[in-house]
């Protein structure tokens, strides 16, 4: 009966402490709080856990960025292989794949250094958990584009049923995720973004990237060109008026900006690289995702000055 007695003050003691730390995280007191509900001193109860987890899931979904967030610190970047009727994966493609999104990551990862930026994408699907998937579509895939809607709403399902997203963020303590989707292929890659203007709508950034493009094997670029997009990345080879993009700016890059990987992915003597990159990422691109607050072209060409980094909008939420 005594231990009893003392069992239940306990339990009252560190519900009055639940209580507390939760109302202290509210009023903004703690900024450590992260889905786990714990302090240094003691662990909340199951119920103020799974509340806060679900608060915190809540919170990230309504994120203007979309999945993968902005492109400093840790992201994390989730690899799905897609099989259809008339193409599958084998182990050894899937390791050549794996080297190419790995030289994608560490190219980016040295770009950034140039703008003092610190860029940590976890890619390698043989040395990190949960980042693997495989998925198999009973219709043949293509790049159109109607194809590809049907394919992510398939894929957005996919991804609430069997990926834990909530596991993902806390292991590897990060918001940051990205997705690619591989098809086994020729087609041409492309990138579907949140556009900040929608909401929760299409909310997981996935870069769609087929292992050759017509009838060639991509190479390390195309991967990392495609992952740059899930992070604000524009394309600079063809005009976009919501992003200011025109003719002119185009050929401007041409001219002063040829080896952005956002405008050629190919060297300059016109060759594709299987597992190097030659090119780089300018300060165009930097303004884009979020490494530089500042560029002179945006005096000149009427880019968008962009508030919140590393965003895509239809054009409505940016003043110019």
């Amino acid at each position: 009966m005594r231990n009893g007695l003392l069992d239940m003050k306990k339990r009252a003691i560190s519900l009055i402490l639940a209580v507390l730390f939760v109302l202290e995280g509210a009023a903004g007191i703690s900024g450590q709080y992260f889905s786990g509900g714990t302090t240094a001193f003691f662990a909340a109860p199951a119920y103020a856990k799974a509340a806060s987890a679900e608060s915190d899931d809540e919170e990230w979904h309504n994120s203007v960025t979309g999945s993968a967030g902005v492109l400093e610190g840790k992201s994390v970047i989730i690899s799905i292989f897609i099989n259809d009727k008339n193409s599958k994966w084998t182990g050894k493609e899937k390791k050549k794949v794996n080297k190419k999104v790995s030289a994608a990551a560490k190219f980016i990862s040295r770009q950034a250094k140039r703008y003092r930026k610190k860029a940590d994408l976890v890619t390698d699907i043989y040395n990190n958990e949960k980042i693997c998937y495989s998925y198999t579509s009973k219709a043949k895939l293509t790049d159109g584009m109607r194809n590809q809607d049907r394919l992510y709403k398939k894929i957005e399902k996919f991804i609430d049923q069997r990926i834990d997203l909530t596991a993902i963020r806390t292991r590897y303590g990060t918001d940051s995720i990205g997705f690619l989707l591989h098809i086994n292929k020729s087609g041409a890659s492309s990138t579907l973004v949140h556009i900040m203007e929608e909401g929760r709508e299409r909310f997981y950034e996935c870069s769609t990237l087929f292992s050759k493009y017509r009838g060639k094997e991509e190479g390390a670029s195309t991967y990392a060109h495609e992952m740059l997009h899930l992070f604000g990345a524009r394309d600079l080879y063809c005009c976009s008026l919501a992003d200011g993009i025109t003719m002119s700016f185009v050929r401007y890059i041409g001219k002063k900006s040829p080896n952005d990987i956002m405008y050629s992915t190919y060297t300059l003597r016109g060759k594709q690289l299987k597992y190097k990159i030659s090119n780089e990422i300018s300060r165009v691109t930097a303004y884009f995702i979020g490494w530089k607050g500042r560029i002179p072209e945006t005096k000149r060409y009427a880019l968008p000055h962009m508030e919140q980094r590393g965003c895509f909008s239809d054009g409505t939420s940016f003043d110019n």
